[in-house]
Order: C-alpha cells, then structure tokens, then sequence
C-alpha cells in the first residue's frame, strides 16, 4: 500500500515542480496555453514566475521530501488532499462567480476534484484500524 501512496505524492511533486519550471522559464507562453491570454508588462510576468513558478517548484519539492519517508507519506498524501481542495474550490468558485470558462479550466478541475478522491482513499487505505 505504501508504493501507492508514495506514487500519489510523488506523481503530485512531479506535477507541481514541472508545471512550475515551465512559468519560471516561459510564463507568456505558460498563460497563454492556460488561460487563452498573456501579459506583457514585466511586473505581472515577473509576479508569474514567482507565484505560478517558483511557489510550485517549491510545493512540488516539499512533496516529494515528504514522500521519502513512511513516517511522513500521511502528511503528503493530505498536502496533496488539501492543494486539490483549494485549487479545486478556488477554480469552481471562480468559474460561478466569473464566468465563461476556457476547456482547460475545466479539465484542471476534473483533475483536482479526481486527484482529492484518490487522495481520501490512499488516506483512508493508510489509516491504522481502530480499536
């Protein structure tokens, strides 16, 4: 159970640190397949390295550190439950409020709402029996 639970974290890691790499290295681009729309000012491009790029490289880098050990895969496992959840609620929120969704907003809320599912059951699978 353990090689799951490791693989959910660490495919998470993978995700965040790749994604995140690819805005510290080409945020117009990056936006552009996201969101239909780039910046062109220095200061929202700069900002998208650092939010998009370097908190994700930095979030997918803690993840995989706690993938390492059994003694903290739990904690990573709920990192990733509760990333998906924020994205996830974020995302949904964003799609009420605002309106007119691109297609990968949508595909980036089935995969968030999908990966905090596996989450609460590698969690679920990872709990020691009650007494």
């Amino acid at each position: 159970m353990v090689r799951i639970q490791t693989l959910i974290v660490r495919l998470g890691a993978v995700i965040f640190g790749v994604y995140g790499l690819a805005f510290v290295l080409a945020p117009e681009m990056m936006a552009q397949f996201v969101t239909g729309a780039a910046p062109k000012l220095s200061s929202p491009l700069i900002d998208m390295r650092a939010t998009y790029g370097g908190m994700s490289v930095g979030v997918g880098a803690l993840l995989y550190l706690l993938s390492i050990h059994p003694n903290t895969l739990r904690q990573g496992l709920l990192g990733v439950l509760l990333l998906m959840l924020g994205m996830g609620g974020a995302r949904a929120y964003g799609i009420l409020v605002d309106g007119s969704p691109n297609l990968m907003m949508y595909v980036f809320l089935a995969v968030e709402l999908a990966t905090a599912v596996i989450a609460v059951a590698a969690l679920k699978l990872s709990s020691p029996p009650r007494a």
